[in-house]
């Protein structure tokens, strides 16, 4: 093996690193000259001994462990090696779909609307699974995924969709409370999970909402620092897509809105109703929203860049990044800083067909494009590597100002 040895694999290189562990693509060798890629998930070292951080990485092996759907990727195995737990999970080779937007973008193009409904509802059924997936008893898990962001939703060469990270997720398989603890990315959540209030699969429904509003809108739904942001999400109704692209089709405007109501109560009940909604809104305007026709805005948009085998084996897996690599020391994943729009995109952006042509979105105002490339936010990671996790709330100032004036307003 050319890479650098880990158990029963080859680490080939970093892929990133975050509050609670670190990604590298790796290889498992079998007989004959047989492997395959992986994705080795290792929790920091510092946090082996750490019983919350502990729990909580291994709860995330033992869920996907259960869930077996083609848009979610596959655990292969968890274990223990050179004092460090690591998770073997399946190596999806792709882009998020927020790196897809910024390649449309750069083009002078935006994201057609049958690629970006191809998307979520290929998320949906992903979260449609997760929601109802049951252990080998049939006693069902109660799965919230909790941060579905554009961060988290892979999309490959060949037009399939993954949802990934479920390191967050809530479930009843939980052994410990999670009472008052706020977790996920602010610009993402429910506001019932916002208030630290007990969360459902409606919630995921709301941050897919969101995701689906800002890829046919071209402009970010909820902005400002963080306790802006929680604001926003508890007491503002979301703008209605018209607002923003005077084009935007009526009845998918009534869907968004549907699954963006603050009251979970009032809210699109599940994926699979999402999904549905969906589905007969592509059917009324002829679309053509299958993995084909995503998998050939992806190979338009990102042209192919083959790695050469050698290049593979020969780099050591510390310090040579790959492709969206993310290189900070923080105990945080920033997302991928934007390119500039101005400068690539000019005074006059190109503009794309309308939107009542029903094959793309409305082009977006060039303050749009910035706000929604250039995005500041980060997922709510609630352990740091350099002090113990802990189990209590972590106020940090803004849950307890929020939670004050949402009692002042009550």
């Amino acid at each position: 093996m050319r890479g650098t040895p880990y158990g029963r694999y080859e680490l080939i290189r970093k892929i990133a690193a975050g509050g609670m562990a670190e990604i590298f693509l790796a290889r498992q060798w079998g007989e004959g000259g047989f492997f395959r890629d992986v994705v080795i998930k290792r929790l920091f070292s510092n946090l082996a001994e750490n019983e919350a951080a502990l729990r909580m990485f291994q709860t995330e092996a033992q869920l996907l462990a259960h869930l077996s759907h083609p848009n979610i990727p596959q655990v292969m195995d968890l274990g223990f090696v050179d004092n460090s737990w690591y998770i073997a999970m399946e190596y999806v080779e792709g882009w998020t779909i927020a790196d897809v937007w910024r390649a449309s973008a750069r083009q002078g193009q935006m994201m057609p609307l049958p690629v970006t409904l191809g998307a979520v509802m290929q998320v949906c059924e992903a979260l449609e699974h997760a929601h109802h997936a049951t252990d080998r008893a049939g006693r069902s898990l109660a799965i919230v995924h909790r941060d579905v962001t554009p961060q988290n939703v892979m999309v490959t060469r060949s037009g399939v969709v993954k949802l990934m990270d479920f390191g967050v997720a809530k479930t009843d398989a939980r052994a410990q409370t999670e009472a008052g603890v706020v977790k996920g990315t602010f610009s993402y959540m429910a506001p019932e999970q916002v208030r630290s209030q007990a969360v459902d699969a409606r919630a995921d429904v709301f941050s897919l909402g969101v995701i689906l509003y800002e890829l046919t809108t071209g402009t970010r739904l909820f902005r400002g620092n963080d306790m802006q942001v929680m604001v926003q999400v508890v007491e503002q109704d979301a703008p209605r897509p018209s607002d923003r692209a005077p084009d935007y089709p009526a009845d998918l405007e009534e869907i968004v809105m549907a699954a963006l109501r603050r009251d979970p109560r009032g809210r699109i009940a599940s994926a699979a109703d999402l999904v549905a909604h969906l589905e007969h809104f592509a059917m009324r305007h002829g679309l053509l929203v299958g993995p084909r026709t995503l998998a050939e805005f992806v190979q338009a948009a990102i042209p192919a860049t083959p790695i050469q085998e050698e290049e593979l084996a020969l780099v050591p897996p510390s310090d040579t990044p790959m492709r969206f690599e993310i290189e900070e020391p923080a105990d945080v994943i920033e997302d991928v800083v934007g390119f500039d729009a101005v400068e690539l995109l000019g005074e006059d952006p190109p503009a794309p067909p309308a939107l009542s042509r029903l094959d793309t979105v409305p082009p977006a105002p060039l303050e749009g494009f910035d706000d929604l490339l250039q995005s500041s936010d980060r997922p709510v990671v609630l352990l740091d590597t350099k002090k113990a996790p802990s189990t209590e709330p972590v106020e940090d100032g803004y849950l307890e100002q929020i939670r004050r004036r949402l009692e002042e307003k009550d």
